[in-house]
């Protein structure tokens, strides 16, 4: 019986979120086509992620240690746990905002418009592709948006543990781009979507977004230093909220 349910819930989860997603797809490919109705889209995919999110019966739990500024520029860096991270920090976090995010997504049809347009693909095993993909990231941070990367760089067979080292491309980037760098924790998403077990279930999915860390006074040699920083803050949430 618990099997059965699972599979309705499933069903029923892919039916809001893929169905919201159709409906939405014509006004999307109009405002994608140009960057400067990228905020727009932005905005769509918030509704996007808040009505997949409700409707699917996933419900957030936000907390702030400091309200993000959505008119201010940020380095977001969440843990990784499972797909719907992305449901998640796209849909709720208040800035402008585009993703890296591994290169198969790009390969997803109707969804990859995303990948085409204003977010940016990387294959991580490349390190051409990552240089290529780290400067176009450059240059969209340049426009005015925040950056959404998820510095384990893929989701970790023994999640929630957090994978140690976290990939620094994010970190130099902050520190070029003198932008602050807010650690996010998030703790219940392997719960609502287990992608190694393929098994889904309604529940809470809380997040706690932590206070942003300057880089304006650091220099490049920093970046490591800077990602042991985010990695204590994240991996200390997930042992007191005992994720871990």
């Amino acid at each position: 019986m618990k099997k059965v349910l699972t599979y309705i819930y499933i069903a029923w989860y892919a039916i809001v979120f893929v169905g919201f997603f159709l409906a939405i797809y014509p006004i999307l490919w109009l405002l994608l086509r140009s960057p400067k109705t990228y905020r727009s889209a932005d905005y769509l995919r918030k509704a996007w992620g808040r009505f997949a999110s409700y409707v699917g019966l996933m419900i957030p739990k936000i907390t702030y240690e400091e309200r993000l500024d959505p008119k201010k520029q940020y380095i977001i860096c969440p843990n990784h746990i499972s797909y719907i991270d992305i449901v998640l920090t796209g849909g709720f976090l208040p800035t402008f905002n585009f993703f890296m995010a591994k290169m198969e997504l790009k390969n997803i049809p109707i969804f990859n418009i995303w990948f085409k347009t204003i977010d940016v693909p990387v294959k991580r095993e490349n390190l051409r592709s990552s240089h290529t993909a780290f400067i176009e990231a450059g240059k969209k941070l340049d426009t005015g948006m925040s950056l959404i990367i998820f510095p384990e760089g893929r989701i970790p067979k023994n999640v929630p543990e957090l994978k140690h080292p976290l990939k620094l491309g994010a970190f130099k980037l902050a520190i070029e781009k003198g932008l602050p760098v807010v650690p996010v924790t998030i703790l219940d998403n392997h719960k609502r979507f287990d992608v190694y077990k393929y098994t889904m279930s309604p529940g809470r999915m809380r997040m706690i977004v932590h206070a942003p860390i300057e880089t304006k006074d650091l220099s490049s040699d920093s970046a490591e230093a800077l990602a042991e920083q985010v990695y204590s803050i994240i991996n200390q949430q997930l042992k007191d909220s005992k994720a871990i």
